[in-house]
């Protein structure tokens, strides 16, 4: 038997979803398909193998700062996926997160980890 880990978004598993502040100071809702438009770089995290090791599960809510010219300068975590390893390697992953100039100032992003056994 073997285990491998799955990362999705928190959508697939709860009520949660991106949400973007977008530079003319308006909030909404934004989906994958928009994020990635507008994304430059959006690399995700890798599973920590401590916790896969663990069988560490959780989800998390990220907010990404974001600067004009479309680097993210801070993550703050809103939830955390209460696994300061995993709310780590997100938090890594999302600080390499751009953007095209001037499109958003903050997103929050929700993430899900889990750990599913495969026969």
């Amino acid at each position: 038997m073997a285990w491998f880990a799955v990362l999705a978004p928190a959508a697939a598993f709860a009520a949660e979803t991106a949400t973007a502040v977008w530079s003319d100071g308006h909030t909404s809702a934004v989906s994958d398909e928009e994020l990635v438009r507008y994304a430059l770089a959006s690399p995700g995290p890798a599973f920590p193998e401590e916790a896969q090791k663990a069988k560490i599960a959780g989800s998390g809510l990220y907010e990404l700062r974001i600067n004009k010219a479309g680097a993210t300068t801070e993550v703050v975590i809103v939830k955390s996926s209460g696994s300061a390893v995993l709310d780590t390697a997100a938090k890594n992953a999302f600080k390499k997160w751009r953007f095209k100039p001037a499109i958003f100032t903050r997103v929050r992003v929700p993430v899900s980890w889990s750990v599913n056994r495969v026969r």
